[in-house]
């Protein structure tokens, strides 16, 4: 399979989470926070948001070393929104942004799905 098939395939799976009640954006970004699909707002810088996103994530996979456990998913409240991190293989992320005062268990369902299908297209 090209990567042009794969990317259409995971942007597909990105726009069925936009219908999610709750989900402002998605983003598929690599460990060195370089974003490699993003479905943000356009108010939303992408590269800054991807850098953001996998430096958050590798001080938590730092942080939590000495347990030696891995590190499956990262979540951060912040004042108006709330940021998921979710691994999708040993180079990327799935991160989304989510309104604050959401049902978080619904959306998780959605999100945890959609990152088990976009880490099969990743496999191949």
């Amino acid at each position: 399979m090209t990567e042009s098939p794969k990317i259409d395939d995971i942007t597909r799976e990105l726009d069925k989470l936009e219908l999610v009640n709750g989900i402002i954006g998605t983003a598929i970004v690599n460990r060195n926070g370089l974003t490699i699909i993003s479905r943000l707002p356009r108010d939303i810088d992408n590269r800054k948001f991807g850098a953001m996103a996998a430096t958050m994530f590798e001080a938590m996979e730092t942080a939590t070393n000495t347990l030696k456990d891995i590190v499956l998913n990262l979540t951060v409240e912040f004042d108006d929104y709330q940021l998921i991190v979710y691994v999708l293989n040993a180079e990327v992320i799935f991160v989304s942004l989510l309104e604050l005062n959401i049902d978080l268990g619904l959306v998780l369902i959605e999100i945890e799905e959609c990152t088990k299908i976009i880490h099969k297209f990743l496999e191949v």
